[in-house]
């Protein structure tokens, strides 16, 4: 993917005129950084000067030191304390209105306008929809009701120290970059979500090809949660079985046995940092508009289970 810039001619680079940096030149800059270039060289390439990539990169970076475009976007958004671009282009404002009100997610709607799906509207980050919702000037129309867990203040995305012990208990800070960048296939997060009576139900997510595996469960207990996650792995190829990342519930305590019957590497998250597993907390965001928490899922059969696993795009096991 880097070769598709690396013919930009070189020459003279302009610095006294500047604009601001695009979602388009980011995405050039994460994948160079992440190539290995200099910042220098960055700046050839994208047609910046060398200044504004270091301030780029310094400025925007996430806590683990990485840079992500997504992220580098919506924070010079929330920087910027001017109109909202969903506020000043009309058409697009209330397209995003329009898949709110239909059950998108924020992440749904800026991956479909980056496809190129809707002809004359710009591609937005996701974070460019959520900061909308939050607006305070958008307070008035309750946007954060039409999300998935519909909550009326944006929380802060912070760790907290853990209660739980688990262990041979191993970080998410230590993931490999081929599981942290979704570069290969293998790689899984799993959680439960619990309907009435306190039925579980396990969700696993596969990183690199977004697909999701959901079984229902009749306890919470570490014995069953991975006697029924190892019951899945096994039909799977062994290449697909390389680590599993997990929240610190107790609930997967017995994570070991899967190091040791099918040489997985198992990860936790940060305690109270679910978004460190967002691909199946996105998965539970789905799963929940049919399966919220008063539901009774015993009283679903197989096939009733399976219609439902394909509306939400998840196949139950």
């Amino acid at each position: 993917m880097v070769s598709r810039w690396l013919s930009r001619p070189s020459g003279v680079l302009r610095c006294h005129r500047y604009s601001h940096l695009s979602i388009d030149e980011r995405e050039q800059i994460s994948i160079l950084r992440h190539s290995g270039h200099s910042i220098g060289s960055i700046g050839e390439l994208v047609g910046r000067c060398k200044s504004t990539i270091s301030r780029e990169l310094s400025r925007n970076r996430l806590p683990s030191g990485r840079y992500s475009p997504s992220h580098a976007d919506g924070s010079y958004l929330l920087r910027w304390q001017r109109l909202a671009i969903l506020e000043d282009v009309e058409k697009l404002g209330q397209f995003v209105r329009d898949r709110l009100s239909e059950g998108w997610m924020p992440e749904q709607i800026a991956g479909w306008l980056k496809a190129g799906n809707e002809k004359g509207l710009r591609p937005i980050c996701f974070e460019t929809i959520y900061s909308f919702i939050y607006r305070a000037g958008q307070k008035s129309e309750a946007l954060w009701k039409l999300l998935t867990r519909g909550h009326r203040i944006r929380r802060p995305m912070r760790a907290r120290r853990s209660r739980d012990r688990i262990k041979d208990r191993a970080s998410i800070h230590d993931r490999p970059e081929a599981a942290e960048n979704r570069q290969e296939a293998g790689h899984w997060e799993a959680d439960l979500i619990i309907c009435k009576r306190t039925r579980p139900v396990l969700v696993i997510h596969e990183r690199k090809s977004r697909v999701t595996l959901a079984a229902r469960m009749t306890g919470k207990s570490a014995a069953e949660t991975v006697s029924v996650m190892m019951s899945i792995f096994r039909r799977l190829d062994p290449a697909l079985r390389k680590s599993v990342t997990f929240d610190n519930d107790t609930t997967f305590a017995q994570h070991s046995l899967l190091r040791s019957m099918f040489n997985m590497t198992t990860w936790f998250c940060d305690a109270y940092a679910s978004w460190q597993k967002g691909g199946v907390e996105n998965a539970n965001g789905r799963l929940r508009r049919w399966l919220p928490r008063d539901f009774d899922i015993d009283a679903m059969d197989d096939e009733e289970l399976q219609d439902l696993g394909k509306d939400a795009k998840i196949c139950f096991a």
